[in-house]
């Protein structure tokens, strides 16, 4: 198979230079990098995983994901600024958000009596306003894409540490005009965060994540799973089973009534009983939050600070360090890691261990690079923080392609990679070589058997 084969720190794939590895998901690798030439920004780099090359369908799902995030203008959605292809690889390039993902700001506030009302409250309606800019996409004609994101979860909500929300990991997200399809017995999503339509396989629209959402709303109140359960399986069924959640009062009775009944009306099992839309549940969240609990981004950014700033110092001093040894043209391969394009993961957002020291902690998973992508259901649970006391239409993107290369035939907003003339002849090429050697193994197994056999029927030979 053809690819880019073992990437390090140093790698440059067009115009960006890969620095400092950040995650693995089951479809990309996903680096900090920077920018070439005279002008340099750190950027976000989502390298397609080489084994997946040959996928029609994963690169189908690459492609339309750049394509949906790129048509989505709003601040709190990650933004895609290119999409380059090399050596048959395939890597989207978005704004590098400096932050930290919602479940890791979870985690760390468990022991601070979990994340303050006015600043969940702040959060979860940047994601509102976000997801709702993605749900009103429309096509060129005017009508509604019906796009879907299916995956709202806290690994996918990434809190900024300038105080700005962003919904990240359009991967799996399901758009009613794309071709994208999702193969018969797979579901694409984590399964504590799916609607009981979702799980049965039945139609989607924007009210699935709502569901979704009134899930993390009432983890981040209440630091317990609305269908809490010891594993995924048992998590779906409860979904599935149309029963209510435990109210949110009996876990933090403190908590308002206003903001339980906004948190039960998201979790409806029937679509029909939910709120229809994203703005409605942000106008729901407005009303309902406290005087004392209207704050601001710079609000967020202290509190950022304060709860996780030495992850975000870290993460920054690798970078600066890979900048300066790839300024002086040395890959920083002794000390920083580097990622093999082949490589394989069990986990689709891997966590830094809390010891670990720069520029190890470079590997930390920084969700604002939408580390996974078109995973199957997750079987492990994500850790829930205690109970809260309550505290206190745009432009095209360019394509990178190699200059000897010809253009692509277009599949609309982006090229088609796969039906270019020089990705065939390159695929089929690959195909006839493993063909090739695998006859060769073949032989020289058979030769191997045969000579053993001759062995053991003369023993005394």
């Amino acid at each position: 198979m053809s690819g880019l084969g073992n990437v390090g720190a140093g790698h440059t794939l067009g115009r960006y230079q890969l620095l400092v590895p950040i995650a693995l998901g089951g479809m990309a690798t996903v680096w900090a990098a920077r920018t070439t030439g005279s002008f340099r920004k750190i950027v976000a780099v989502k390298l397609m995983r080489n084994e997946l090359s040959d996928d029609d369908d994963f690169e189908q799902m690459f492609l339309d994901e750049a394509s949906l995030i790129s048509q989505i203008r709003h601040p709190n959605v990650v933004e895609i600024l290119d999409l380059g292809e090399e050596d048959r690889a395939l890597y989207q390039v978005m704004e590098w958000v400096d932050g930290e993902p919602l479940n890791v700001v979870l985690r760390e506030a468990r022991n601070q009596g979990g994340i303050p009302l006015p600043i969940l409250l702040r959060v979860i309606k940047q994601v509102c306003a976000g997801l709702h800019a993605a749900h009103e996409l429309r096509s060129p004609d005017g009508t509604l894409a019906g796009l879907v994101h299916r995956d709202v979860s806290p690994q996918n909500i990434l809190i900024g540490y300038d105080g700005m929300v962003k919904v990240v990991d359009f991967g799996v997200a399901k758009a009613a005009l794309n071709k994208q399809t999702t193969r018969i017995g797979s579901l694409k999503g984590r399964a504590p965060y799916m609607a009981p339509e979702q799980l049965r396989g039945d139609p989607i629209d924007r009210r699935t994540d709502i569901f979704a959402l009134g899930i993390i709303l009432y983890q981040v109140l209440t630091g317990k799973h609305p269908f809490q359960g010891d594993t995924d399986f048992e998590i779906m069924r409860r979904i599935t089973s149309g029963g209510p959640p435990t109210p949110p009062r009996s876990i933090v009775p403190t908590m308002s009534p206003d903001i339980e009944a906004v948190v039960l009306r998201a979790l409806a099992p029937a679509p029909d009983d939910r709120f229809s839309t994203m703005l409605e549940v942000l106008r729901a969240l407005e009303r309902v939050t406290p005087p004392d609990a209207q704050i601001g981004a710079e609000d967020v950014a202290a509190y950022m600070r304060r709860l996780v700033g030495p992850r975000g110092e870290q993460r920054r001093a690798a970078i600066r360090e890979a900048e300066q040894l790839a300024q002086g043209d040395q890959a920083p391969t002794s000390r920083l890691p580097s990622l093999s394009a082949n490589r394989p993961t069990q986990n689709p957002l891997p966590v830094a261990p809390s010891g670990a020291s720069s520029p190890e902690l470079a590997a930390i998973v920084q969700a604002a690079a939408a580390a996974a992508e078109g995973r199957s259901v997750s079987l492990s649970q994500p850790k829930l923080s205690q109970p809260n006391r309550y505290p206190s239409a745009p432009p095209a993107v360019p394509v990178h392609r190699p200059a000897s290369a010809p253009p692509p035939a277009s599949m609309g907003r982006f090229p088609d990679f796969r039906r270019a003339p020089w990705a065939i002849r390159a695929r089929q090429a690959n195909r006839a070589q493993l063909v090739l050697f695998g006859g060769i193994a073949l032989v020289l197994i058979l030769v191997v058997i045969a000579l053993l056999a001759m062995t053991n029927t003369n023993p005394g030979g």
